[in-house]
């Protein structure tokens, strides 16, 4: 299920940003344009007007945009979406605010191969939370297609966006009941190969622990897993626990 969404994701990204236009934002006219560079090669940029002045947001191969109230602090906060282009890659999630007229920088984080998976105001506060897709793109030898992937949620509080998922938890929850329901079917299977399970034995695991149910998960799969994807998960939890050292 959340595969298919983050897939979505993407192509919705796609389509909001080839969907160029203008609104308005405070005293801000804001415009998604299409550019060619110096190679000949189709950029956009997003511009920000107020009356003879303007200036550039962002520039990249695609942008999308979106307003949503995530301060409590009106107007709503402009959240913009640059795509790099390429394959597989890369996503920068860059959130502005209006503070007396002027715009302020709340976040601007490289999300690589991942980015903003939902927005939405799930107990009706006023105030939406950001769910956010960090993929482990080619980790431990993985393909692309086999790589694995935790949801985290993010809300505003004291001047700073920080991790909510335990009190948010249903798409971290989700992920973690896919990737678990796909493990199982996997281990039952003869056909199954190692990537797969290491695939789905991230996932489960790091969503597990973004709930605050990693030890639980690890013990389970302990159990589970043949020795040698087990041997690959060991090897690799530094490197899967690594998004978790640090918030955007």
């Amino acid at each position: 299920m959340l595969r298919t969404l983050q897939a979505l994701w993407i192509l919705a990204l796609v389509q909001a940003a080839l969907a160029s236009g203008s609104f308005v934002w405070g005293p801000y006219t804001v415009t998604v344009e299409r550019y060619r560079d110096k190679s000949g090669l189709e950029m956009q940029r997003l511009v920000l007007q107020k009356d003879d002045a303007e200036a550039v947001l962002a520039e990249d191969y695609l942008i999308s945009t979106e307003l949503a109230e995530l301060t409590g602090a009106e107007p709503p906060e402009l959240i913009v979406n640059a795509y790099s282009g390429g394959a597989h890659c890369c996503n920068t999630v860059s959130i502005f605010a209006l503070q007396d007229g002027e715009v302020i920088t709340l976040t601007n984080h490289d999300w690589g191969n991942g980015g903003l998976a939902l927005v939405r105001d799930s107990d009706g506060d006023g105030r939406a939370e950001l769910t956010m897709v960090h993929v482990y793109a080619y980790i431990g030898g993985l393909c692309y297609a086999c790589s694995p992937a935790v949801w985290r949620t993010y809300v505003w509080k004291d001047g700073l966006f920080v991790e909510a998922t335990k009190r948010y938890p249903g798409p971290t929850q989700e992920a973690a009941g896919d990737a678990l329901a796909a493990l199982e079917k996997s281990l039952a299977s003869e056909s199954t190969d190692g990537f797969e399970l290491m695939d789905k034995a991230a996932t489960y695991w790091t969503n597990s622990y973004a709930l605050g149910r990693g030890e639980a998960a690890w013990t389970w799969l302990a159990t589970r897993l043949p020795p040698e994807v087990m041997h690959w998960l060991e090897k690799n939890r530094v490197a899967l626990l690594h998004p978790f050292s640090a918030l955007p």
